[in-house]
């Protein structure tokens, strides 16, 4: 008996088995989860000092103890929240022309350059390069220098609730979108927003490099080869068509921003801050939200 029932049991649970194989598959749909991203950004010091070498030693390079030359470069895809590619003009040296016009000396070709420790905004690395950071003031104050279109949209966010600033860019989704229609030429590196700085470089003193861009020294000290009027003349003419723009931000401040690889977005300044631990670096924090997914 015990066999029979043994069986009957095994034929029932077979044909359960094959009565599922028709059963109707569940299908759950999609969760999209916000793409709102936090990104700390350092202050930028290519700075160094170079201790030359005595009894035939090696010179020796010490950097500046904040030393930096990363750049914060928004992300593409949702795949990243972006990256920090070094400029690695400064690798070897603490500064990078503005302007350049060659010229020779016995035979010798040099360069006659006006240059700055700072890459105009052009040629930035990236998207954001954190110039300064002042927490002296109320609202503290950092200075950026960018390389993509940006425009003021907001002002006092002060919530770094990651869904609220979601919620924040869907709800204004409309304006956004207006905002980044009216978006023109002038507000490339953020040039017509209140609090930005215009720097020129036609008054910076002439340094002399080989043509390897070696610096050997500023025109006029002994030992560096002679610059004439007519090459200066000429340096300086190029370098009035170039100007960089700093922009003044504080915490709060919401911007929409179309950064150097196409892409928009929106974000904010959360913080400026130091860090707690010697040599106290100084550090820009934002909250982005990607528009193109």
């Amino acid at each position: 008996m015990k066999k029979y029932l043994l069986i009957y049991l095994f034929f029932i649970g077979l044909m359960l088995v094959q009565s599922c194989t028709d059963c109707p598959v569940s299908k759950t749909d999609p969760i999209f989860l916000c793409e709102t991203r936090i990104v700390t950004v350092e202050k930028f010091n290519p700075n160094y000092t170079v201790i030359p070498g005595i009894n035939g030693l090696p010179d020796s390079v010490v950097l500046d103890s904040d030393y930096n030359i990363g750049i914060f470069q928004f992300p593409l895809n949702s795949g990243s929240s972006g990256s920090f590619p070094n400029d690695n003009r400064f690798k070897d040296s603490k500064q990078i022309p503005v302007a350049s016009v060659s010229f020779a000396e016995n035979s010798t070709v040099y360069l006659a350059n006006l240059m700055d420790t700072y890459p105009t905004n052009e040629d930035v690395n990236g998207d954001i390069l954190v110039k300064s950071v002042d927490l002296t003031t109320i609202p503290p104050v950092a200075m950026l220098r960018i390389s993509g279109s940006i425009a003021l949209f907001d002002q006092n966010y002060l919530n770094e609730d990651s869904q609220a600033f979601c919620d924040y860019a869907k709800g204004n989704s409309s304006n956004i979108n207006t905002a980044f229609s009216n978006l023109n030429t002038n507000n490339l590196y953020g040039k017509n927003q209140t609090g930005s700085v215009i720097t020129n470089f036609d008054t910076n003193p002439v340094i002399v490099t080989n043509k390897n861009g070696k610096i050997i020294g500023t025109s006029g000290q002994p030992n560096v080869p002679v610059v004439s009027l007519a090459t200066e003349i000429e340096l300086r003419t190029l370098a009035n068509k170039k100007s960089s723009v700093d922009l003044a931000v504080i915490p709060g401040n919401v911007y929409i921003y179309l950064a150097k690889n196409g892409k928009r977005f929106v974000f904010f300044i959360t913080e400026l801050r130091e860090s707690n631990v010697t040599p106290f670096r100084k550090r820009v924090t934002i909250m982005l939200y990607p528009l193109d997914k």
